[in-house]
């Protein structure tokens, strides 16, 4: 099974460009940060990120760095956790941080938190609306905003499908206004706070602090951009793409990873990108899901291996921003 997270993030970042600039709905600049400091013979610095706190982010990935000696990143759904034996317990994340892991957010059970666009318009009495993805269909009750450029309705969730038309959101009361094509869905950001502010609060009362943060499906467009740049010092996801962040003049909510599964990067993909970062100054950030069958042990350990042949460190997100800053 592959990623639907980072395959969501790839087919958006081909087809809907334009979406990302947010002009509808809505940084800041950093000052030039001192010179990084390494340890010696060092050649830079690398940041792995495992994301949705699945049991194999424990049995499999965490027991690999525990080989080499060197950390990740969990950027962990604590409404999920410990729910079944498909996720990481409480205990088990803290044995990896006690190890040296850093925790980062991933919302508290896996929302989109950016808008999705309409696939179809909506019409005065409609009780069904037809979007790209149903991701703000996934819990009933949800709050939702549909809006277009001239109107805006609040409604709420009562459930999700799909059928021959593609994939749509159930809402508890008919629509009485008309929404365009060119509309979007989108959580309203009192509802984007709540959720931020409920799963660190969960993870600071299990003794968890929280580095930073990555977007569950991608999903960064409009207002949820500037919310969650505002909530957490470090994003690792704000855009598709790339991995490679220059340390001179860097801002950390702007941050973007490369995804290291077989089916996203080829080994030789994963040397060139390395070499890049040793040849740059640059912090270097990959990103992955344990829990797919295109994660193996084979390309964790390839993936480790190959970062430390070239003299590179790996480290968490939270000591690089030390380092950086």
């Amino acid at each position: 099974m592959s990623s639907p997270d980072r395959d969501e993030e790839n087919e958006r970042s081909q087809t809907n460009r334009s979406d990302n600039d947010n002009k509808s709905e809505e940084g800041t600049e950093s000052e030039k940060p001192k010179e990084t400091e390494e340890s010696e013979d060092s050649n830079g610095m690398v940041v792995f990120t495992y994301d949705d706190s699945p049991i194999e982010d424990y049995t499999q990935t965490f027991s690999i760095h525990q080989e080499y000696e060197v950390p990740g990143n969990a950027a962990v759904n604590p409404g999920q956790m410990g729910s079944s034996d498909s996720y990481l317990t409480p205990d088990q994340l803290e044995e990896m941080v006690d190890a040296g892991w850093d925790v980062l957010s991933h919302t508290y059970k896996h929302r989109a938190l950016g808008k999705i666009r309409l696939d179809q318009s909506l019409e005065p009495g409609d009780e069904r609306v037809y979007v790209d993805r149903n991701r703000h269909g996934r819990f009933d009750e949800d709050p939702l905003v549909i809006f277009d450029e001239e109107n805006r309705i609040a409604t709420e969730v009562a459930g999700r499908g799909s059928n021959d038309t593609g994939e749509f959101i159930e809402l508890t009361n008919s629509v009485s206004t008309y929404i365009s094509d060119t509309g979007y869905t989108k959580y309203p950001e009192w509802k984007i706070q709540e959720v931020l502010e409920k799963t660190d609060t969960q993870l600071a009362e299990w003794g968890f602090d929280v580095s930073g943060f990555v977007y569950p499906y991608g999903r960064y467009d409009g207002v949820a951009e500037e919310i969650v740049r505002d909530h957490y010092d470090a994003v690792v996801n704000h855009r598709w793409g790339g991995g490679l962040n220059e340390i001179e003049g860097l801002d950390p909510t702007t941050m973007r990873r490369m995804y290291i599964e077989e089916d996203a990067a080829s080994e030789e993909d994963i040397e060139v990108f390395l070499d890049k970062a040793v040849e740059n100054d640059v912090l270097a950030i990959f990103g992955a899901h344990s829990q797919y069958e295109t994660m193996t042990e084979e390309r964790t350990r390839f993936t480790i291996e190959s970062v430390l042949a070239r003299d590179l460190e790996i480290t968490t997100l939270s000591e690089a921003m030390t380092r950086i800053n």
